[in-house]
């Protein structure tokens, strides 16, 4: 009888272990922190697609500004640079909308017929 209720015990006691692992888990996921809102979009509209890098970063720079998202000046540039390049790439000069994904916002610049595009979405 003893070696029965010994067994009885070993298995209580792993049983047990195993549901406080399970429940300490489980309050580990709960206690993981929400997730962050979608990326702020800012967008800016340009009358022909010609223009500057240091002109991008400066409508850039206001926008994000305005809508209090801390970026460096380094991650401006590079939206600025990035989307120098899309505009020159891009295959018809009079209108055109692009798009650059970054942690902190998404830019959108529009131009030509297209202008009003990234302000009014």
């Amino acid at each position: 009888m003893k070696r029965r209720s010994k067994r009885q015990t070993y298995i209580c006691l792993v049983l047990t272990l195993l549901l406080v692992t399970a429940s300490c888990a489980f309050g580990a996921l709960a206690q993981t922190p929400a997730r962050k809102a979608a990326a702020v979009q800012i967008g800016v509209g340009l009358d022909t697609k010609s223009t500057t890098q240091s002109q991008l970063a400066n409508l850039i720079r206001t926008e994000v500004d305005s809508r209090g998202i801390a970026a460096t000046d380094q991650e401006v540039q590079k939206v600025a640079k990035d989307a120098l390049n899309l505009l020159n790439r891009s295959k018809d000069p009079q209108k055109g909308v692009i798009y650059i994904h970054t942690k902190k916002f998404t830019f959108c610049a529009s131009w030509g017929a297209d202008k009003t595009f990234c302000k009014s979405h």
